[in-house]
This record gives structure tokens, sequence and C-alpha cells, in this order.
């Protein structure tokens, strides 16, 4: 029998975890929180905690777009999303996650730069017609 990626970490539980140490991160970090202001940070967990546990093998239950349609308002740069790749490789380690199930989870994690990342904010778009673009200056 073969094992999938979720279990071998510990499950939906083990994700969770690091998305609380995670989001602990983004929601005080100077520049990245602005990102987040308006969202109730249980759905940003739950969602995040949803999308995760189907690509690393759960049972299907992610009901939100797929990170690029999600993502697609907010100028998220090269530099933001490193910050962010960064703050999830210390909640992983944090979380007590295996050097090697860390290093795939940041691979998969990586895996996802492409659809998220805008060189310029002509590459956003509003995910419907009266939504702005979110530019979150850098602070300093």
């Amino acid at each position: 029998m073969t094992t999938v990626f979720l279990d071998e970490i510990g499950g939906k539980d083990c994700i969770a975890r690091v998305h609380t140490l995670l989001y602990d991160k983004l929601l005080s970090h100077a520049w990245l929180k602005g990102f987040f202001v308006g969202k109730e940070r249980w759905h940003l967990e739950e969602q995040q905690t949803d999308f995760m546990a189907d690509l690393f093998g759960g049972p299907v239950c992610y009901q939100g777009r797929l990170p690029m349609y999600g993502h697609q308002h907010l100028f998220i740069t090269e530099e933001v999303f490193m910050i962010r790749h960064e703050l999830l490789a210390q909640s992983i380690t944090e979380a007590k996650v295996s050097d090697a199930h860390k290093e795939r989870w940041l691979n998969y994690d990586m895996g996802m730069k492409g659809a998220i990342v805008k060189e310029t904010v002509d590459d956003c778009e509003g995910r419907y017609k009266t939504e702005k673009v979110l530019v979150v200056p850098k602070p300093g």
C-alpha cells in the first residue's frame, strides 16, 4: 500500500498547525499583513489548509479558487513571495515536520510561484468587475 504525502506528514492536523504558525507570522509582518486586511483569519487558515490537504493527496475538500485566480488581484512580487516562502519554512520547522518532508512541502509551494507572482501591476486584475487591484507598498 502506498502512502500519500498528507499521511506521511501527520494528516490535516499537521497542515493546520503549520498554518496557525504561518498566519501568526504573516499577520504580524510589517509588509505582508497588508495583503490580508479585512480578511477573517479563520477563513484564510481553513482555505489554505484545505487546499494543501487536497494537493498533498487527501480527499478533495477545497472549494475555493485556484491560486492563479485567487491571487490575480494582488500585486505579489517575487520578493513578497519569497518572504512568505521563508516564513512558511520557519513555520514548518517550528511544527517539527521532518527535514525531508519540509523540503518536499517547500517544493510544492515553489510550484505555485508562477501562478501567483507578477512582474508589474498591469499583470493584475480584479476577480470581479468592481474589485480593485491591491498594491501593498513596502514599508520604509
